[in-house]
């Protein structure tokens, strides 16, 4: 998978919400896929979990949080 079509991934992702995003991080924290990453290697997993964190700390930071 190139990083383009990672990046596609993970704008699916996000497009399914912030508690969503939320529960994907939290499944792929324990090691586990989420329907969303079926079917990506673990490295691929691993680096849409790094993305998926780096959108998620822009809200952490902001006043209104994710909605």
């Amino acid at each position: 998978m190139t990083t383009t079509r990672i990046d596609q991934r993970i704008t699916q992702i996000c497009e399914l919400g912030c508690t969503r995003v939320t529960e994907i991080i939290v499944i792929l924290e324990q090691g586990q896929s989420a329907p969303e990453t079926d079917g990506l290697p673990e490295t691929e997993r691993a680096q849409v979990l790094i993305e998926l964190k780096a959108i998620m700390a822009v809200y952490d930071t902001r006043q209104d949080g994710c909605r």
